[in-house]
């Protein structure tokens, strides 16, 4: 990492202390899984450096925020830092505006323009790799897509904590998150990322049917009990009936829109180390690393989609579809999908679907050993002002003007916000033509510093943190991470073993008495089991 204008500050400054502000930051906004946490963490990050300067003692973090301003007076320009992360359908026809607005706040807030770099889902992986390793600006960036560990691995992150970096510049930040999730971002002891306060427990197995097919197909949606969370609790059978008819009502339309997300989204398996490749499969109560692939559960989800694509839910494209499952169902073409639920699922899954979909609950809520490091916010480890990228990324966590305009856009334009502090669409604005909707809340650093939408709980954030506190299937090495590189070269066979033979089983284009046996066939060869005995040791040397 570049750490010029750090090393110039902390240089100059003098370790006494003062009382650290909160400025702006969202102090009463409910973050998840944090609550309780918070005023502890807070009183921890009271005390910071601070350097004297001629009109009296500032912090490290406003006399950063001078010098850029003194900068940018003096040449006319103002430094930027550019933010990535990605959406369904690529950069918003807004998005030139938001930046606007964005870079407007954060001049005065920071001295410094800010930039998101939006790019569309099926090519965020490869191009943010092209661009960290090519040079192209990009300071903070989301690692879902291209994965946390790939990025670490490539050395495309920096290190958060090197002298001081977060504590001195993203004290307030810090404060929002549990330590203990802060702990499972760690890499060797390293804090190459933070998570984005989220749901960390999920709901899995929840099949999501499109309401007018449902009522189109006459399905009687009385007899369904409801979760926790008021969704349908529904049985495989239950999904096979709905399925037939849905098929039966509209034969035109493909029922099912499926992704190779059977155990991801499907089940309790925990993918320890961020990988399918050992795993725990009780992972409530067993550190056992064992071979998913050859468990009874994969099986029945390969029998289940060898069923489903026979009886001609599935498309024949499937394979080779880059399209998100909600973006197929939003074209009108497809039916249903699986995802991942949570408390105020509803309003989200809409939006993706452009139309109102019905959620059924097949499955268990879980939260798994990486539930929280899944895809946490980096720092580019080539970032020219590292303070500045931090400050950034600390009112990206805090700051709700910046978390609303990132989250929602520009009010009176995309939204407008109602009396309870609600949001809804501005007058003639709707999720087809909004100029600025990315709707991946759940990526962004902290979606409960924004506003809420209409018809979600108000206290939505407050409500997550609960869920989270009370799933009842929790790993058991929640909090794990593994370094595979000693084993890349394995790992990449693995990868190429699963790619040859995998995707046919999960979507359902092979028989899986067949499919599976030249897939474990194929893994064992590939040194899979020399990778679990790996895996295996590490879990053990952490449990200890």
């Amino acid at each position: 990492m570049k750490k010029k204008a750090l090393a110039t500050l902390l240089l100059a400054a003098m370790l006494t202390t003062s009382l650290a502000g909160c400025g702006d930051a969202a102090d009463s906004t409910p973050t998840a899984g944090t609550a309780e946490k918070k005023e502890e963490a807070s009183a921890e990050t009271k005390e910071e450096a601070t350097v004297e300067t001629a009109d009296g003692e500032l912090s490290l973090a406003e006399q950063a925020i001078a010098d850029r301003k003194a900068k940018a007076q003096a040449s006319g320009e103002y430094e930027k830092v550019v933010v990535s992360f990605f959406d369904w359908t690529g950069a918003p026809a807004g998005l030139d505006r938001v930046n606007a607005k964005l870079s407007e706040y954060t001049r005065e807030k920071l001295g410094v323009d800010m930039e998101l770099l939006i790019i569309d889902a099926a090519a965020y992986t490869e191009d943010l790799k092209l661009m960290l390793s090519s040079g192209e600006q990009v300071d903070l960036f989301s690692t879902c897509g291209p994965g946390y560990m790939t990025c670490v691995n490539n050395g495309y992150t920096a290190d958060l904590e090197e002298d001081g970096l977060l504590d001195n510049y993203g004290a307030e930040l810090k404060s929002l998150i549990r330590t203990d999730y802060l702990d499972a971002c760690r890499v060797g002891g390293t804090l190459y990322g933070v998570p984005p306060i989220k749901d960390y427990a999920i709901q899995t197995a929840c099949i999501l049917i499109g309401t007018e097919y449902l009522e189109g197909a006459g399905v009687d949606l009385s007899k369904f009990e409801k979760d926790d969370l008021g969704y349908n609790k529904a049985t495989w059978d239950d999904v096979d009936e709905m399925f037939a008819a849905i098929h039966e009502a509209y034969p035109d339309k493909i029922v099912y829109s499926t992704q190779d997300n059977l155990l991801t989204q499907g089940s309790c398996v925990d993918n320890i180390a961020g990988d399918y490749f050992g795993c725990l499969l009780d992972p409530a109560n067993s550190l056992e690393v064992e071979n998913v692939y050859e468990s009874d559960l994969f099986k029945e989800w390969a029998d289940r989609a060898y069923r489903w694509n026979q009886a001609g839910y599935i498309s024949g494209d499937a394979m080779t579809d880059d399209n998100g499952a909600s973006s197929r169902i939003k074209s009108g073409a497809y039916m249903a999908m699986m995802a991942q639920a949570k408390p105020a699922y509803q309003n989200q899954i809409n939006g993706e679907c452009g139309r109102d979909m019905t959620i059924f609950d097949v499955g268990d809520a879980f939260m798994g050993s990486s539930a929280v490091s899944a895809f946490p916010w980096c720092m580019n480890q080539a970032t020219e002002d590292p303070i500045a990228a931090m400050q950034v990324l600390n009112l990206l966590y805090t700051d709700p003007v910046v978390a609303n305009l990132a989250c929602w856009g520009e009010e009176g334009v995309e939204y407008v916000v109602n009396a309870d502090t609600s949001i809804n669409w501005a007058e003639g604005v709707n999720p087809d033509n909004s100029e600025y909707y990315p709707n991946v809340l759940w990526l962004m650093p902290n979606q409960y510093a924004a506003h809420v939408w209409e018809g979600d709980p108000i206290d939505v954030g407050e409500q997550t943190a609960a869920f989270n506190d009370n799933c009842p299937v929790k790993s058991k090495a929640l909090g794990f991470t593994w370094d595979n590189s000693d084993y890349a070269a394995e790992f990449t066979a693995l990868q190429n073993a699963y790619k040859e033979f995998g995707p046919q089983i999960v979507y359902g284009f092979v028989d899986p008495e067949t499919g599976l046996k030249q897939l474990n066939d194929a893994l064992y060869a590939a040194g899979l089991q020399e990778y679990m005995d790996a895996k295996q040791e590490a879990l053990n040397e952490w449990a200890k």
